[in-house]
């Protein structure tokens, strides 16, 4: 095993997001955060997805989704210290435009992808036209700098579970669930024990502890898969962390902010500080909050 510190970086924003695509049946509006999350051990800097930059098709989809504060992720990695060049590992949970951009920005890094995900999404691309909801969310572009990556050596095709990519790090299969070839990223910390990093499999905490903290599974809205295979694949996640579910950290969620130490920069995006390694100190200058759950 090993020891990460683990930091969600918030790249950009949607203020009012459709309630329903976040949580199965629900009204009204959520703010959206998308993030970035950085693991750092003594001897490796891993990114778990990349973004995407303003600008050609990811813009119109952030149009869409209703983003209105964006910025670049290789500004938000600065803010804790972190240079596109010192990443040497890129974990994606899936080809989505908001997950997969910005690749190319990571010369030093080698990145790690379900097959299924990479070849799914390329199936689906070649659907006529009536058939677009089963391709909407994905950039060709990433799809093809994913591909560019392969050529190089430096896009490693995972098949099912990866345990042990790096000392404390595995994937494991989310498959048909937000995506065709999802996966979540465990870590396993010498220090503190496990910790989750679900993609979009789990959206908000709403997804993991019900309603009202009921503790009934909702699954997300946004599915291409089924939404048993999304009940499935958060009960996993959540038996896997002895169902504490503060121990599953969404990128799109906005009580990070609340539940772990966090810090709010000039453009309101936020960096919250989810665990750090024996002898790493804090990136944040303590006007952030520092208010943390209960286990459950």
């Amino acid at each position: 095993m090993a020891d990460y510190s683990i930091r969600v970086l918030e790249f950009a924003r949607a203020p009012a997001s459709p309630a329903c695509l976040l949580v199965h049946g629900e009204q009204g509006t959520r703010v959206l955060p998308y993030s970035l999350t950085v693991l750092q051990s003594d001897s490796h800097t891993v990114l778990v997805d990349t973004g995407f930059v303003n600008q050609g098709y990811s813009r119109t989809l952030g149009e869409l989704d209703g983003i209105t504060a964006w910025t670049h992720p290789a500004q938000v990695l600065a803010r804790i210290g972190v240079t596109p060049a010192d990443v040497d590992t890129i974990l994606l949970t899936h080809a989505h435009y908001d997950h997969l951009g910005t690749l190319a920005d990571y010369p030093n890094a080698v990145a790690y992808l379900q097959e299924r995900e990479l070849s799914e999404w390329i199936r689906a691309m070649s659907l006529p036209p009536r058939m677009q909801w089963l391709k909407d969310g994905v950039n060709v572009d990433d799809l093809t700098a994913a591909v560019d990556l392969t050529k190089q050596g430096r896009l490693r095709l995972v098949q099912g579970a990866a345990p042990e990519v790096l000392p404390g790090l595995s994937l494991e299969p989310d498959f048909d669930t937000h995506t065709y070839g999802h996966q979540h990223v465990v870590v396993d910390n010498d220090h503190d024990g496990r910790w989750i990093l679900p993609g979009d499999a789990v959206y908000t905490y709403t997804n993991i502890e019900g309603a009202d903290g009921s503790g009934r599974y909702i699954p997300i809205g946004y599915a291409t898969g089924s939404q048993q295979n999304c009940i499935f694949a958060m009960d996993r996640m959540l038996r896997a962390v002895d169902g504490r579910s503060h121990r599953i950290v969404p990128g799109h969620e906005v009580l990070l902010w609340q539940r772990h130490h966090a810090q709010a920069f000039e453009d309101d995006l936020h960096v919250a500080e989810v665990s750090l390694r024996p002898g790493d100190t804090s990136r944040l200058d303590g006007t952030g909050s520092d208010e943390r759950p209960a286990a459950r």
